[in-house]
């Protein structure tokens, strides 16, 4: 075990960031990623051609500040990257490094078996419903731009989420499960509105699906995705899976 696998993580982290560069043994190898294709097209019934929407998966490399493509940490919520991790994980390990394992495996994702990473944030901020603007500093975020939509379309996107312990401590913090995984859209004048505050108490480590329909207001839109715990003493990782073709137009009359 070398030292940095012997420091928290966040001293670890600190340790990572400042390697200039690092021997082709202690480099992960990126899992091999499926395309995806960024002109995603196809034929109409009438033979023209019809640009799809464009959800990024998040099948990537793995590793702290590692990112699938189409995907970044979020910067509306902290800059903190050694406070704050962000990055792609697997079922056993944070950000797939064998010195940081889950306190428990997280759960196979239902109906996606050949799912092998996901994205992983990180939160110490209370969820209070009325103020979360104000904790935007003790909590990290990822997103992505949802491309290809026509304004006054309705489209449906799904994806799962769920939250995991790590058997090490970050900063000395109390380990616990994310409470809730907040979704927002951010448009191009820079405002942001909800998309889904979804609970996880009941998820410990297990994945959620959830689905949501939206009105697409713009031609590219930035989804992003941020955590809450139910204390400030408290710190937590939430992560995020995406599939591929997990966005698709709807009609009205396809709404239950």
């Amino acid at each position: 075990m070398n030292l940095v696998q012997k420091l928290p993580i966040g001293l670890a982290l600190a340790c990572l960031m400042m390697m200039s560069s690092c021997s082709k043994e202690d480099t992960q190898t990126p899992e091999p990623s499926k395309s995806e294709r960024t002109d995603a097209s196809m034929r109409d019934d009438g033979g023209y051609i019809k640009v799809l929407p464009i959800f990024h998966s998040t099948f990537g490399p793995l590793g702290s500040n590692l990112y699938p493509n189409g995907w970044q940490r979020g910067s509306s919520t902290s800059s903190n990257l050694i406070g704050y991790p962000t990055g792609s994980s697997n079922f056993i390990h944070l950000f797939g490094n064998p010195a940081w394992p889950w306190e428990s495996p997280i759960s196979p994702i239902q109906d996606v078996p050949n799912a092998s990473s996901f994205l992983t944030i990180s939160t110490k901020a209370k969820k209070t419903w009325t103020e979360d603007e104000t904790s935007t500093s003790k909590r990290s975020s990822v997103e992505t731009t949802i491309k290809n939509l026509t304004p006054g379309k309705l489209y449906e996107l799904t994806y799962y989420t769920t939250s995991s312990v790590c058997a090490v401590k970050q900063n000395n913090l109390t380990p616990t499960y994310v409470s809730a995984v907040v979704v927002d859209w951010i448009y191009s004048n820079g405002t942001k509105k909800n998309a889904l505050t979804m609970s996880l108490k009941n998820w410990k480590g297990i994945w959620k699906k959830q689905a949501i329909t939206f009105e697409a207001n713009e031609k590219e839109q930035v989804l992003n995705f941020t955590a809450f715990t139910d204390s400030e003493r408290t710190f937590g990782y939430a992560h995020i899976f995406v599939d591929h073709k997990s966005i698709k137009e709807v009609e009205p009359a396809d709404l239950p």
